[in-house]
């Protein structure tokens, strides 16, 4: 499974807390885990939010997670979770929201992939026009927003790896 995602750092952290990230929500990240590392227990997605409301809406979002949070950094407990998160305690791998590099170029095999599921699902005739690809992120679910300069459609990133 492809994982654009950055690792929560503390540098990371301190540059959200910075930039007036006051919330984050924590959710249940299996992207996230490595199936070769034996040590790895679970893995963890941090969203960041500066209003209250948006990241209360992710939460509602993630009902059947057993393990969503939301952390205020303005509470002395949260803030000290959040850099026990940020500094990768063993056994666990904690992400942010944010890519990992600057500019996300799908992988040749992803590309590939992307052309498989607009052929058999959309109809979408990459010769017609080039299909762009772009990577986001709703509710802490990777999506993919595809583009042929007339249409847009939106899908589960996990859709399009299945093929």
């Amino acid at each position: 499974m492809h994982n654009p995602l950055a690792i929560l750092s503390e540098d990371l952290l301190d540059a959200l807390l910075l930039h007036g990230h006051k919330y984050f929500v924590r959710q249940s990240y299996p992207r996230g885990l490595d199936h070769f590392d034996g040590t790895l227990k679970e893995a963890f997605l941090f969203s960041a939010y500066k209003e209250l409301q948006p990241a209360e809406k992710h939460y509602l979002h993630l009902a059947s997670d057993p393990r969503r949070h939301i952390y205020y950094i303005g509470q002395e407990g949260d803030i000290k979770r959040m850099r026990i998160a940020a500094s990768q305690p063993a056994g666990y791998r904690a992400y942010s929201d944010k890519l990992a590099t600057r500019e996300w170029e799908p992988a040749n095999i992803l590309k590939s992939k992307v052309k498989n599921y607009l052929r058999s699902n959309i109809k979408w005739r990459s010769k017609d026009a080039p299909v762009d690809a772009q990577l986001f992120l709703e509710y802490g679910e990777l999506m993919l927003s595809l583009s042929n300069g007339k249409q847009v459609l939106k899908i589960k990133l996990s859709e399009v790896e299945r093929l």
